[in-house]
This record gives structure tokens, C-alpha cells and sequence, in this order.
């Protein structure tokens, strides 16, 4: 079986033949790639309120984080065979366990 190379593909298309490389090079490209945005955005945010307000909210931080790869997870489906169906259902997922998770630490402080 030959590897493919970047000259396989027709790169007068634009960035989405470059995409489609990776993926088809690297198929755990995309998840670890979502992975990161979401580690970095929840320990960024997390420790953002704890210089500021002066303690961490992770449940703030983790949702927000969840919504953040969400929504990017989705604007990346828009390039064809980039994100497989099931990494896009598992952001949606982590998304709504991050707000369900916020809203139960805030049920005893009244939301």
C-alpha cells in the first residue's frame, strides 16, 4: 500500500485539500487537536477567575470550555471528511454534561 503525500491532492483548492491530509495522514488529528482547545480553555478560564475573583469555578470553567470545542467542533464539520460523526456527538455530549454539572454545583446558591 502506498502512503499519500501532499502532492495527491489538488492544493489549488485551498486549505480544505491540506485538512483532508492531515486527517487522511493522521486520523487522531482532530480529536487530539479538540482535546487541546478544550484542556487549555478550562485551565485558562479556570485560573483567569482564580487570579481575579480569587477562587477557581470549575464547573464554570469546565461547561464553558465544553461549548467552546462544541462550537468549534461544528464550524469544522463544515469542511467535508474532516471531523468523523461520533467526535461531533461526543463534544455535543460533553457539552451538555458540563452544563448539567453547572447547574447542579449552583442549585444550593440559588443559580
Amino acid at each position: 500500500m502506498a502512503y499519500t503525500e501532499i502532492g495527491d491532492y489538488n492544493t489549488s483548492d485551498g486549505l480544505t485539500s491540506l485538512f483532508t491530509y492531515s486527517v487522511e495522514t493522521v486520523p487522531v488529528f482532530v480529536p487530539l487537536l479538540l482535546f487541546a482547545i478544550f484542556i487549555i480553555s478550562v485551565v485558562g478560564s479556570f485560573f483567569a477567575q482564580k487570579r481575579i475573583v480569587g477562587r477557581g469555578d470549575l464547573p464554570g470553567s469546565f461547561a464553558v470550555g465544553a461549548w467552546l470545542t462544541s462550537i468549534l467542533a461544528i464550524i469544522l464539520s463544515l469542511i467535508p471528511d474532516f471531523i468523523r460523526t461520533g467526535t461531533l456527538v461526543f463534544t455535543i455530549a460533553l457539552a451538555i454534561v458540563g452544563t448539567v454539572w453547572l447547574y447542579l454545583s449552583r442549585m444550593d446558591e440559588g443559580l
